[in-house]
């Protein structure tokens, strides 16, 4: 459910304006927001009735970083491959 574009700089919002912007009940919106808060790459605020969903986003940089890393190996591997097949 992280869509990127849209939680990056983007104001806080509850979990239910959240539930209108993705096809899927407010329920699994819910469950999608507490797995992302157990990796720290959102947090809640309770204000008034309403929980209001940050972005931590030092969290999701860094974990961004990460993932070009990887992607990087992971291409690096692919061409590897290529490489040898031709080499064949």
């Amino acid at each position: 459910m992280v869509d990127r574009p849209f939680v990056v700089g983007q104001p806080a919002e509850s979990v239910s304006a959240l539930a209108r912007h993705y096809p899927m009940s407010f329920a699994a919106v819910q469950k999608h927001v507490a797995v992302l808060e157990r990796a720290s790459l959102v947090t809640k605020e309770r204000r008034g009735r309403e929980q209001l969903v940050h972005a931590n986003m030092t969290v999701l940089r860094r974990a961004a970083r990460l993932l070009d890393a990887y992607e990087e190996i992971w291409r690096e591997r692919v061409a590897r491959i290529d490489q040898l097949i031709a080499e064949d």
